[in-house]
């Protein structure tokens, strides 16, 4: 993100990598907005107008209607945009549309606009004719979308964070993110001549997979900061910009400055800043956590975890991120402290948190469908203010979700391309009705269900019992279900406070499942990556160390990679005569049938 963290080739008498194999994979940017070709009518996501109010049934108000059938209707829009993931193409969202319009016709005009000093806010921050858009009172398909998105944050976020103080609440939801979404390199999910596309939380839960690069990508914190959301703490990332007499900045590899500039809202020719990490604000602190590395950064003396202000404080904060002679981190407290434009924040702009009438279904949510919507983005922007006191300096939204938000509903080619990227998790494999019950907290039931989808010959589809999988496609569930299952043994053994040992096992049998990811190679078998950062977390966890050093050292071609071999020096220099790294067995061989892994 703000520089190029270059890849490590060992540590010192302790660590060994292995050589890539990924010499083929693009490291380029992404193809700028303005290049992609215009969307054509046939391919693009179906649009639904919105219901007038004219065409609304009893359109004289709510007075007619008693509360009951006013929560019959309720209740059905949010269980018909709860179950519209399974039943993709369908009419949920539709007629949740129509359930929406229903349930507020009647509703004062003055209830969908934007307080004075949000809107001043949003002023500054977007075009008006998208300003405008946020107190329209008529409920839209992109309404739903969002609504559905949170309805899966919320659960989530708030089953993962568990009980306790809010700093290790927000702790708890960022390992289970780094668990459950590895890290993949720029580009390598386009597929079919389509470029790869920038891919909202929701789409990267579901297929256990993110991009974190130089600014331009970042979905695992984007992640991040939405559950964040759910727990009502305001989080965004940190940007500064480099002054030219502090050190020279570590190249910064495959950057499209025009495509830059258009994601942080610049004027063409202005230097771009120079996006770090997440901040979590909790107890007017903002505390770092760095979703590229997949860690938090610690605290004074490697303890806890540490704050901007610490890190501006101590030199030996940020210093303790270096691999000397391996890996520079980039960032410093003499970065930070120079900035000449002090220190920035991105809020995540996606624009249903901005508007009133989530402020208002929010407030009528309860139970199984309660759900964050809405957040005031003035207050938001002053509360990092505060926070950041005279450091502070430009609060402004990051204009990424927005842009990918848009997309959605008007390029063909970009949602093509996200569907390309969700290929194994369409409604005729089983995979995706197991990953949403996994994501729900039904664990057992995605636990049963990956076990029944591994391995199955000629298993015939969801949608149509006289057609089988395809020989290819069921060799991708099988790679997802076992990877998959691990997870879900993991969240249970955590949960349960019982030992990991199974998910252990399932996550070894992904590594000799699949080979090392390579050219003209499934894109999944990039679940090794995962399945060895994983084994190292879980090593560490039940004191294995010489076990947890083997698999953290294992090649990861991202920037996690960087993280993974920071956590294993942290292990030896904890013990440095402990005995030597294990040997972690060898990939197969890639061929049209890998070695399947034991069912024990």
């Amino acid at each position: 993100m703000s520089r190029r963290i270059i890849h490590c080739t060992g540590l010192a008498a302790a660590l060994a990598l292995l050589a890539c194999s990924m010499t083929s994979c693009d490291y380029s940017g992404p193809q700028p907005i303005s290049q992609l070709d215009a969307p054509t009518t046939e391919n693009a996501l179906p649009r639904f107008d919105p219901v007038r109010q004219s065409d609304r049934p009893e359109s004289a108000g709510v007075a007619k209607r008693s509360s009951e059938d006013r929560l019959a209707i309720l209740n059905s829009a949010m269980t018909q945009i709860q179950r519209a993931c399974l039943q993709p193409g369908g009419e949920d969202f539709k007629l949740a549309v129509q359930r929406l319009n229903q349930y507020f016709d009647g509703t004062s005009p003055s209830e969908y606009q934007l307080e004075s000093a949000a809107r001043e806010y949003l002023k500054t921050q977007m075009p008006a004719n998208v300003l405008d858009e946020l107190s329209n009172r008529n409920w839209i398909l992109r309404d739903t979308r969002h609504i559905e998105d949170c309805m899966m944050y919320y659960p989530i976020a708030n089953r993962i964070a568990g009980n306790g103080d809010n700093l290790s609440r927000v702790r708890r939801v960022f390992a289970w993110v780094v668990a459950q979404a590895q890290l993949v390199p720029p580009g390598v999910l386009g597929f079919g001549g389509l470029q790869q596309a920038y891919a909202r939380p929701y789409d990267v839960l579901l297929r256990g997979m993110a991009t974190e690069s130089e600014g331009i990508w970042a979905e695992r914190a984007w992640l991040f900061i939405a559950l964040c959301r759910q727990l009502e703490i305001d989080a965004g990332l940190i940007t500064y910009s480099r002054s030219s007499t502090l050190e020279p900045a570590v190249p910064r590899y495959g950057v499209n400055l025009e495509l830059e500039a258009s994601l942080y809202g610049l004027r063409r020719g202005v230097k771009s800043p120079i996006v770090w990490v997440c901040a979590a604000l909790i107890d007017d602190k903002a505390y770092l956590f760095d979703a590229r590395l997949g860690l938090e950064i610690p605290g004074p003396g490697g303890v806890g975890v540490a704050t901007l202000e610490q890190a501006m404080s101590d030199p030996a904060i940020l210093e303790r991120m270096n691999l000397p002679g391996e890996s520079p981190y980039g960032t410093s407290r003499a970065s930070l402290v120079g900035s000449p434009t002090k220190i920035g924040i991105l809020l995540d702009s996606s624009l249903g948190y901005f508007s009133p009438k989530m402020r208002m279904l929010q407030q009528e949510l309860g139970g199984e469908y309660r759900t964050i919507l809405y957040r005031d983005p003035a207050e938001q922007r002053e509360h990092f203010a505060q926070v950041l006191g005279e450091k502070a300096g430009e609060i402004k939204l990051w204009n990424l979700p927005r842009e990918v938000e848009r997309r959605l509903f008007s390029d063909a080619q970009f949602v093509a391309s996200i569907q390309q990227s969700l290929s194994l998790f369409k409604r005729e494999y089983p995979l995706i009705f197991a990953r949403v019950k996994q994501l729900r907290g039904d664990l057992d039931g995605a636990i049963n269900d990956y076990v029944t989808l591994r391995f199955r010959k000629r298993a015939p589809r969801m949608d149509n019992k006289d057609l089988a999988i395809p020989d290819d496609v069921q060799a991708g569930l099988d790679a997802y279900a076992t990877y998959y299952l691990a997870l879900a043994l993991l969240e249970k053994a955590q949960r349960d406070n019982k030992s990991p040992a199974q998910a252990e096992l399932k996550f070894r049998n992904t590594l000799e499942l699949l080979p090392e990811p390579g050219p003209n190679q499934p894109y999944y078998h990039m679940l090794r990556w995962g399945a060895n950062a994983n084994l190292g977390r879980i090593c560490e966890a039940t004191k294995d160390i010489p076990r947890a050093i083997a698999y953290e050292t294992q090649w990861d071609p991202t920037i996690q990679n960087h993280g993974n071999l920071l956590r294993a020096r942290e292990l030896v220099w904890q013990n440095p005569f402990a005995a030597p790294a294990m040997t972690v067995p060898s990939a197969p061989t890639p061929g049209p049938k890998s070695p399947a892994p034991s069912r024990n």
